[in-house]
């Protein structure tokens, strides 16, 4: 059996002395190899001083045991009776071989053989390497008296006492060399369980790092609130394995909370979460104003209010709070009907990683219905407001356009000057509340697509007809350059026209000499194509990727109005199921081009 002084030597167990016997009996194997070769090769010499046939027979058992040691059983040899015997054989093979095989002064000379055997004994252990220097000594004193008459004189000559102080002297080595090396074992174990340590908590960190990642990005897909609670719930519990979960809101002033949402599909979570429960009856809840994860055993488990669990008892129960700049807003409950105390280091250090990112979740999704709810009183704001000011615009429009037509008396030449400037500019701001009224109209979706059989050639007619005056130069010249065969097709014409119009206005706005050129045809496909193309002042090319966004003009170019214009274009031809865009250069002209597929049914505006 394996005792203290073992491990207080070697420094380890008994799979390091099952290593150390394997060691041993191959290292055996190698010296009676080598005893062998050294007795043939001095027979051959004619060197007689060692009998051939013991020695040879000597080496041969101890071969014979070495092998056996080798294939014995794996808990055999990591015992201390192993190496014993092991320990012993070897001593009766070196003082037999010497008796059998050697007399006088060869017998003395190769006594140091014993050698072999204290050195590894010592190194494992300081009371058995004095107990095998001690029986290498007493077979060194039988060997002697055996070689020589017996008298008692002998035994204290330098023949008998060298050897015997040369045994002692090495197993004293050894165990200075032992000790030396057990010290280095207990430092490398240690640094081992260091190492290991290590290890097992970079895989920790790793493996919650991961579930970390997935849990981000299953709880940011969708910030809906409605359903956000429940994702929550449903996200702590899957990737912790819990038999049970509950999210709950802690309400403004912290004296209450309510049910956000629990894993059982048979308690009423929607019917509880309508009743506020006071903080005080749940008292673990206190806990969390101090802890990030707080662990329940089964005593306090066995308290979670049995409203929520459907009126069955947990083990375990694990509570994180939910945070917004260290102030508590609600908390996430996860339990397993069976106890695990104490809980997985692995378990407690995820759900306060997914207590932290449903904190973040939530408040994202908090402040986006505050941005939505925001938006909705721009949208309602912004359409009041476009409302009252084109009123009493088109009653300024009528005046003046009665006053242009000489119904409230014949102008001077300076006053109609005046009052055609004051329509144009008139015009411009009817034109940018329009515009603004029907983005806003848009991005309330508001604007439904009223679809019917438009025919194309006379929706083009319309366009041309209804175009003011005041947006033409006498410098430009305006064609339409229509196919014959242009068919009637099912669309909402009045945003299909309003599209058309802007890119009519837009590019007569920046055309100040030459032409622009609507076309219309219909292709092989049966898809339409309209073309407005101008002589103007072109689009530089880092402009070309925003000149669809809202709100952006191109710098410089003095067209006037708040950049709604080709964004409505956009936003229109999309909601019709198509496409358009712009090619440009500047001095060049533009062509914008839309295209509406024979294949694609329009949609209903977002």
């Amino acid at each position: 059996m394996q005792g203290p002084a073992v491990e207080r030597r070697a420094g380890h167990g008994a799979g390091d002395l099952a290593v150390f016997n394997a060691w041993l009996n191959r290292s055996r194997l190698r010296v009676v190899g080598a005893i062998a070769a050294f007795v043939l090769v001095t027979h051959a010499l004619g060197i007689d001083q060692v009998r051939l046939a013991p020695a040879l027979a000597v080496c041969a058992t101890l071969a014979l045991f070495s092998l056996a040691g080798l294939h014995a059983p794996a808990r055999t040899q990591g015992s201390m009776a192993f190496f014993v015997a092991q320990t012993a054989i070897d001593l009766a093979g070196v003082t037999v071989g010497l008796w059998a095989s050697t007399s006088g002064v060869a017998s003395l000379v190769l006594r140091p053989m014993f050698v072999l055997v204290i050195v590894p004994a010592s190194l494992i252990s300081v009371p058995v390497g004095l107990g095998t220097a001690a029986a290498a000594t007493a077979a060194h004193a039988l060997l002697f008296v055996l070689d020589q008459p017996a008298n008692s004189a002998d035994l204290l000559s330098p023949g008998f006492l060298g050897p015997a102080f040369l045994f002692f002297l090495v197993a004293q080595q050894s165990f200075f060399y032992g000790g030396h090396l057990a010290r280095k074992n207990d430092d490398l174990a240690r640094l081992a369980g260091v190492l290991e340590q290590h290890r097992r908590d970079l895989e920790l960190e790793a493996r919650t790092a991961a579930a970390l990642n997935a849990v981000a990005r299953s709880l940011g897909s969708d910030l809906e609130a409605p359903a956000l609670l429940g994702r929550v719930n449903d996200t702590a519990r899957g990737y912790l394995s819990a038999d049970w979960a509950g999210t709950f809101v802690i309400e403004a002033g912290g004296t209450s909370f309510r049910v956000g949402a629990l894993s059982d599909p048979e308690v009423p979570a929607v019917e509880l979460g309508r009743i506020p429960i006071p903080f005080g009856s749940w008292r673990a809840l206190e806990r969390l104003a101090g802890e990030r994860v707080v662990a329940l055993g089964l005593d306090e488990a066995a308290r979670v209010p049995a409203p929520f669990l459907g009126g069955r008892t947990l083990g375990t129960v694990l509570l994180a709070g939910l945070r917004r700049e260290d102030a508590l807003i609600g908390f996430l409950a996860v339990g397993w009907w069976e106890g695990k105390d104490p809980p997985p280091q692995w378990t407690e250090r995820l759900l306060g990683g997914i207590a932290e990112h449903a904190a973040i979740v939530l408040h994202n999704a908090d402040l986006l219905e505050q941005v939505r709810a925001a938006s909705r009183l721009k949208s309602e704001f912004v359409g009041t407001i476009s409302h009252e000011l084109r009123s009493p615009l088109n009653v300024i429009l009528g005046y003046v356009e009665m006053l242009l037509d000489d119904g409230l008396g014949t102008l001077a030449p300076e006053q109609r000057r005046a009052l055609d400037r004051t329509q144009r500019q008139a015009l411009t701001l009817l034109e940018m509340i329009t515009a603004i009224l029907d983005l806003n109209r848009l991005e309330a979706g508001q604007l439904p697509l009223a679809c019917a059989d438009t025919p194309i050639a006379g929706l083009l007619a319309e366009l041309r007809e209804q175009l003011p005056e005041s947006w033409r130069r006498p410098e430009v010249v305006l064609r339409f350059e229509l196919a014959d065969d242009l068919p009637v097709v099912w669309t909402d014409g009045a945003k299909l026209k309003a599209a058309l119009r802007n890119l009519v206005h837009n590019a007569l706005k920046f055309t100040a000499e030459g032409h622009v050129t609507l076309t219309a045809e219909a292709t092989a496909a049966g898809d339409l194509l309209f073309t407005v193309a101008d002589s103007g002042c072109g689009i530089p090319p880092d402009a070309l990727p925003y000149v669809f966004d809202m709100f952006r003009q191109v710098p410089g170019a003095g067209g006037g109005g708040v950049g709604l214009g080709l964004h409505i274009v956009k936003r229109f031809v999309e909601a019709l199921g198509g496409t358009v865009q712009v090619e440009s250069g500047v001095g060049a002209g533009t062509r914008f081009t839309v295209r509406l597929p024979a294949a694609v049914r329009p949609r209903r505006a977002a």
